[in-house]
């Protein structure tokens, strides 16, 4: 059975465990390294962006979704959202997806695109 988790509520043996096993599914940080990422994965607060969500199987990470909202803000993740949803099956993508819409409506404000333009979710809600 597959388990989620936000970073914000992991132990720091299972933050240690997620962050060492996202090469193996194919994850790198664009700069850095481990210790990079959990600076920035530390700063996830409450329902605000950043989140950091991970999805364990029988103690073994199996994906991962990061909703950054600012893709200037860390040096180590580059972009707005980044996931390996692609790889999963439905039924895990599915909650992920849920999870991803409902921090999408919990942020107040905007996003900034990769270009520095600032984009108001009720632009794109109208998209």
């Amino acid at each position: 059975m597959e388990q989620f988790y936000n970073y914000q509520d992991m132990s720091p043996e299972q933050r240690e465990s997620a962050l060492g096993a996202l090469s193996s599914i194919g994850f790198s940080p664009a700069y850095g390294g481990v210790k990079t990422m959990r600076r920035a994965m530390d700063k996830s607060a409450g329902e605000k962006m950043p989140q950091f969500y991970f999805v364990f199987r029988d103690k073994e990470l199996i994906g991962y979704m990061f909703l950054i909202g600012d893709d200037k803000k860390f040096r180590a993740f580059p972009w707005i959202p980044i996931d390996n949803l692609d790889e999963l099956p439905m039924r895990i993508v599915e909650p992920l997806a849920a999870i991803a819409v409902k921090a999408w409506n919990d942020e107040g404000g905007c996003f900034i695109s990769s270009d520095g333009n600032i984009i108001e979710k009720s632009f794109i809600a109208r998209a």
